[in-house]
């Protein structure tokens, strides 16, 4: 069964029929027990007015002396009958009811005590007789004891009890059926925003739209949000590579053309030519094969620790530079973490700090804090490296963050550490900011997005 409103039109239907079955067992029972209490109370009724009723007669058989206040008791036929009998002997009396009605009720009472059983009649009709002994005084301080029984028919009471049961479960199934059409027309509704994010997936397999719509649900934006997300991220890298084979076609022609008129021409070849252009090919494959393969935070990526990666990134570079003797602090709250790969922070802040420490006359200090912002569920990452070098004039900082670009051709280097830094961040869709560090250097700034 694949479809969730089935299955919980199934579930509960199961659970009504449990429930409601349940309860009318329970509902049953009360009604049996309530019944057959109050007929045995009307019984005992009968039997203490014909108690009180009760004389011998002229023959000496103990009889009611005067009309009894039932009058279905003289009714043959009425279901109501009542009989006095000698414990253990004849019988001493019966009511008019019971001509023609043969019943086999208790004579073995015993004074005080009470009895109530169920009879069936010889035609089957069914009885419920209430019993009770009675000691009977005769004169002389003798006594005999007496049987007083009244019965009454049941049957009455099993129709009452069957259109009790009919109407039960008719009220049952009526209520059950407008429930699960309520529950149907519920679900209906409840199911729209699932039936709509179904509709604009297909949409966007379709290629009929880029992302989900807003509006949805509490329990539906972090789903949406994450699909977004992620389609956010295989469109940016579809982008990415699309832009990363461009530009592998557009930076190969030059060095190849080189390569064609260097091997292509008479005479000797030019060996140093060639080998130049090879490795600039090498490098520029390199370099679109490590633009094409940046990542950018992504529904499956788990959060990295910060400390761990840029303290061993710190203590690297505190070897490269031991000679300069540079005091390089790492300043991170020990539970900031961020989802991005491991390689992506290293070579950010990797390119950063080593930058910083080329340029820095005795302290670099790398420090890393939580971005938050309200629209964002988790935050976003403030990367900071600073230094007390002699910094980079504020019209300079946007030209060197071209590839190749070095302001002091004496420090080693070849100019791309910065944009590649800022090739990475913009893949995260995050900000690379150049200030003035509070030591009077330059101090390089990556905000990242949270989401």
């Amino acid at each position: 069964m694949k479809s969730l409103g089935a299955r919980l039109l199934v579930t509960l239907s199961a659970l009504l029929v449990v429930g409601f079955g349940l309860t009318l067992t329970a509902l049953d029972f009360s009604f049996r027990e309530l019944a057959e209490r109050s007929r045995r109370e009307v019984l005992a009724a009968n039997v203490d007015a014909l108690i009180a009723a009760a004389e011998f007669d002229r023959v000496g058989r103990l009889a009611p002396a005067e009309q009894l206040p039932e009058p279905r008791l003289l009714t043959p036929g009425s279901g109501l009958v009542a009989t006095i009998r000698v414990r253990r002997g004849a019988e001493s009396w019966r009511s008019g009811s019971a001509v023609g009605l043969t019943l086999r009720v208790d004579d073995d009472v015993r004074p005080g005590e009470q009895r109530a059983r169920r009879l069936t009649a010889p035609d089957g009709t069914r009885f419920l007789a209430y019993s009770l002994g009675v000691a009977w005084e005769t004169g002389r301080g003798k006594s005999r004891d007496y049987v007083f029984t009244a019965a009454e028919s049941l049957e009455p009471y099993y129709r009452q009890l069957t259109r009790f049961r009919v109407e039960l479960l008719a009220g049952f199934v009526t209520f059950t059926a407008v429930l699960l059409a309520a529950v149907l027309l519920s679900l209906r509704h409840l199911l729209r925003p699932l039936r709509r994010i179904e509709s604009e997936i297909a949409e966007i397999e379709a290629g009929r739209r880029e992302r989900l719509g807003d509006g949805w649900p509490r329990e539906l934006e972090g789903v949406a949000h994450s699909l977004n997300a992620l389609l956010s991220v295989e469109q940016q890298r579809l982008a990415r590579y699309r832009n990363t084979v461009g530009n592998l076609a557009h930076s190969l022609k030059t060095p190849l053309s080189v390569l064609r008129g260097a091997l292509g021409g008479e005479g000797t070849v030019d060996r140093a030519l060639a080998t130049r252009q090879l490795d600039r090919m090498q490098d520029i494959v390199r370099h679109q094969l490590d633009r094409a393969a940046a990542t950018a935070p992504s529904v499956g990526t788990g959060a990295l620790p910060i400390a761990p990666a840029l303290e061993e990134l710190a203590a690297a570079l505190g070897k490269v530079h031991a000679e300069r003797r540079l005091k390089v602090t790492v300043e991170v709250p020990p539970e900031l973490a961020y989802p991005l790969e491991r390689g992506d922070l290293l070579e950010i802040a990797g390119n950063l700090a080593d930058n910083a420490c080329k340029w820095a006359r005795r302290e670099v200090r790398i420090r890393a804090s939580a971005w938050p912002a309200p629209e964002w569920r988790r935050p976003g990452l403030v990367l900071a490296v600073g230094d007390d070098g002699p910094g980079i004039p504020p019209e300079a900082r946007e030209r060197v963050r071209d590839r190749g670009v070095r302001l002091d051709e004496r420090v080693p280097g070849q100019g791309l550490g910065l944009a590649m830094v800022d090739e990475l961040v913009a893949a995260y869709g995050g900000r690379f900011e150049l200030a003035t560090s509070v030591a009077g250097g330059l101090e390089a700034t990556v905000r990242l997005p949270g989401a």
